[in-house]
C-alpha cells in the first residue's frame, strides 16, 4: 500500500504504553515500506498543531498512538481535510478504538492501518471543538476529571479507575438545572445527574452509556439520567456498566441531528476524554465527516 503517514505519539499515554509501543510500530511500518515519520507530543494541544501541519503538508493519514484525548486532538487537526485517521490504542480508556472495532493489541491495530481499508463515521462539533465519540456533562465529566487528573498516578485503568473516581467525586458533587432541545422541537427541563451525547456507544473505558448508538447514522444518541442521590447511583451503577439502564425509568433516551443544552451554571464536560467546562452548548453533526481506517 502506498501511504504517507504521520504517527503522533503521546509518550505519557497509558503510563508510557505508547512510548513502549514505538519499536513495534516502527518495525511493522518499515516492513510495509510505508513512508512515515513519528512525532512525540510535549503537552496539551500539541497533537492538534502537528496534525494540522501534516494535513497541510499532504500526508494521506495521521495516526494517533495514545488514548482518546490524543485521538481527539488529532481529529481537531485533520477535520475538514481529506486525511484518514488511524488509531493505535495506547491509553487508559480507548473508547474510540473500541467503537471503530480496533483491537487493543498494538500489532493487530497497526496491521489494520497497513491493510488500508477505510470507512466513514460521523463527526460532532460543540463549543468550537470536534469530537468523534462522546460528550458527557455533569457527574460523568466530574468523574473523568478526577480519574484523569487526581487519580492518574494509580496503577489501574479503564472501568476500575472510573469506579474509584466515582466514589471520590460523589462526596462533593451537586446536580444542576438543564434545558435540553433536540432538533429544535423537543424541550426538556430537568435537574439531571448527567447528560451523555454519543456518536459511539461507550465512554469511560467501556461504559455503554448509549448502547444503541450507531457511529455512521448521522444522529446523536442522548442519554439523560435524573438526579437520584448517592444510594440511587450506587444501586444503578451495575446497570450502566452493562448497558441495561435503557429500561430504567429514571433514564431517558433521545435521538437527533442537533442538540442544544443550556445549564444553570458552568458545569464540567468531557469530550472524548478531554475535560472542559461550559454553561451553554450547541451540538451539530457532520454525517460521515471523518475517514478512518477500519478492519
Amino acid at each position: 500500500m502506498k501511504l504517507r503517514a504521520k504517527i503522533i505519539v503521546n509518550p505519557k499515554a497509558g503510563r508510557g504504553k505508547a512510548e513502549k509501543a514505538i519499536p513495534v510500530i516502527r518495525r511493522l511500518f518499515e516492513a510495509s515500506q510505508v513512508e512515515f515519520d513519528i512525532y512525540f507530543t510535549q503537552g496539551r494541544g500539541d497533537a492538534i498543531d502537528e496534525a494540522k501541519r501534516a494535513a497541510k503538508d499532504g500526508y494521506d493519514a495521521v495516526i494517533s498512538a495514545g488514548g482518546d484525548g490524543t485521538a481527539n486532538e488529532v481529529v481537531n487537526g485533520i477535520a475538514g481535510h481529506d486525511v484518514v485517521l488511524g488509531v493505535i490504542p495506547c491509553g487508559s480508556g480507548n473508547d474510540l478504538a473500541a467503537s471503530m472495532k480496533i483491537p487493543m493489541n498494538i500489532e493487530e491495530a497497526c496491521e489494520i492501518i497497513l491493510r488500508g481499508n477505510t470507512g466513514k463515521r460521523d463527526l460532532g462539533l460543540v463549543i468550537d471543538r470536534y469530537f468523534s465519540n462522546s460528550v458527557g456533562i455533569g457527574l460523568d465529566a466530574a468523574v473523568a476529571k478526577t480519574a484523569t487528573q487526581d487519580l492518574r498516578h494509580l496503577p489501574v485503568r479503564g472501568v476500575p479507575l472510573y469506579i474509584l473516581a466515582l466514589f471520590r467525586t460523589l462526596r462533593k458533587y451537586k446536580s444542576f438545572e438543564a434545558y435540553i432541545t433536540i432538533d429544535d422541537n423537543e424541550v426538556i427541563n430537568t435537574h439531571p445527574l448527567l447528560i451523555a451525547v454519543g456518536i459511539g456507544k461507550t465512554y469511560g473505558g467501556g461504559i455503554p452509556i448509549v448502547p444503541d448508538a450507531v457511529p455512521d447514522d448521522g444522529l446523536y444518541d442522548v442519554c439523560i439520567i435524573d438526579a437520584i442521590g448517592i444510594l440511587g447511583i450506587l444501586s444503578k451503577l451495575p446497570k450502566a456498566l452493562r448497558g441495561t439502564h435503557v429500561n430504567d425509568p429514571q433514564a431517558r433516551f433521545l435521538r437527533g441531528k442537533s442538540v442544544r443544552i443550556q445549564l444553570s451554571d458552568k458545569t464540567p464536560l468531557h469530550m472524548d476524554g478531554e475535560v472542559f467546562e461550559a454553561d451553554s452548548m450547541e451540538f451539530s453533526i457532520i454525517p460521515g465527516g471523518l475517514r478512518v481506517f477500519v478492519p
